[in-house]
């Protein structure tokens, strides 16, 4: 463990300036008597994180805006990278000049001649080498479609959750209403998580991140400024029938499907490799060798901030958030359960980050191998971002230095 945060802030390079990854933060109640009951009052609170980069000249602070939340009477909180020649003529006699033609001639059948002799055994050489290796086959691609079947749906006039799937660990929602925003909210027990949701009436998939259990499905429109009032309530008892399998699906964090460039792309980069653990080392290296962290983005990015995986492939670059997304979205691809992890990285970092599963060694949680034996805790961003991996693989192989807050 990089016990001294110097030495650490030193290592982290780049990585340390990871800006927001979600828009959740802890419940704040909040009563407003300027509307009416069914309304709930909205209290855009901006948390910050300041990360201090060390390095051996200067003392960079950035800070990260890291959610909006959103407060009610009865709940609380909505979270919201000439050839020239020079010509010489003389005034010697035609003697001279024609001695400097004969040793020009001379030299120039010398050098052609060797030029010659040296194309001919490069010739040779290369008549002998052996022909390039068949291009492997990609890997099979096993992406897990989302559906909304409207089998077991809530309704209302301008809201709409279909809770079809939840058994699979997923449900869907949309919402058509005129409103400029709209949120969703999913609780179950003492966790409350809060989502942007689009306006457009565009279908959009959500984990239940909580695995079995009862749970709380709220949609809420915004009034005007702060003020949201509830579109849509709704109560469901889960039962997941594959708490793992759960994390194979696409949903809004990390999306795509059978066509998606990532998803090809996954399918290239594991391309003869045999088992899970060595595909998780392949795209691991693959999302760490081609992704550069994006200041700019970095600097800019503001809550409720959503990642697109093949943007991030296209771009090839991107904050933590992107890097957990694409990494999320390549191993599901190939069948091989990840969570996208949003919380805290040691000192104080808001952070996104991944996890992974295999038969072998289930959720590997507290280690990361880096010797592309096992993986557990994938940290795409800091791996990618540090010039010294050993000492980084050290940190990131600690997971007293991670403090996970949400799963999709």
């Amino acid at each position: 463990m990089l016990r001294n945060v110097k030495k650490l802030t030193a290592f982290l390079l780049a990585a340390l300036l990871c800006s927001s990854c979600g828009n959740n933060t802890p419940p704040v109640t909040h009563n407003s008597s300027s509307v009416s009951t069914a309304v709930t009052s909205v209290s855009e609170e901006t948390t910050t994180a300041v990360i201090t980069t060390l390095t051996a000249y200067e003392t960079t602070t950035v800070t990260t805006v890291i959610s909006e939340t959103i407060s009610s009477e009865e709940t609380t909180t909505i979270t919201e990278e000439s050839v020239s020649e020079t010509v010489t003529e003389t005034s010697e006699s035609e003697t001279t000049v024609s001695e400097t033609t004969t040793v020009t001639e001379a030299e120039t059948t010398t050098e052609i001649t060797t030029t010659t002799e040296t194309t001919t055994a490069e010739t040779e050489v290369i008549s002998e080498t052996s022909p390039p290796a068949a291009k492997l086959p990609p890997a099979e691609i096993k992406v897990s479609d989302v559906s909304s079947p409207g089998t077991l749906t809530e309704q209302t006039e301008t809201a709409l959750v279909d809770y079809s799937n939840a058994s699979l660990g997923y449900i869907s929602a949309s919402y058509s209403g005129k409103s400029a925003r709209a949120k969703l909210r999913i609780v179950c027990g003492d966790i409350t998580c809060d989502h942007d949701l689009s306006v457009t009436g565009e279908m959009e998939y959500f984990p239940l991140m909580q695995g079995s259990g009862d749970y709380k499905i709220q949609i809420f429109e915004q009034l005007d400024g702060k003020l949201y009032s509830s579109a849509l309530d709704l109560s469901v008892s889960v039962t997941i029938t594959d708490e793992v399998g759960m994390y194979l699906y696409p949903n809004r964090y990390s999306m795509f499907d059978k066509n998606s460039a990532c998803v090809v792309k996954a399918s290239e980069v594991c391309a003869g490799q045999d088992d899970d653990i060595e595909k998780i080392a392949a795209i691991f290296g693959y999302v760490t060798d081609s992704i550069t962290y994006d200041f700019d983005l970095a600097a800019t990015v503001v809550s409720g901030y959503i990642p697109d995986p093949d943007k991030v492939l296209s771009r090839k670059t991107g904050i933590c958030f992107d890097y957990a997304s694409l990494f999320a979205a390549m191993a599901r691809s190939q069948g091989i359960p990840a969570r996208l992890v949003i919380g805290y990285a040691a000192p104080d970092i808001y952070h996104a980050w991944n996890e992974v599963y295999t038969e072998e060694t289930g959720w590997i949680t507290p280690e990361l191998l880096l010797g592309r034996k096992g993986y557990n805790l994938v940290d795409a961003t800091f791996y990618a971002g540090s010039d010294d991996k050993s000492a980084i693989a050290e940190y990131i192989s600690d997971s007293g230095n991670y403090s996970a807050v949400y799963r999709y």
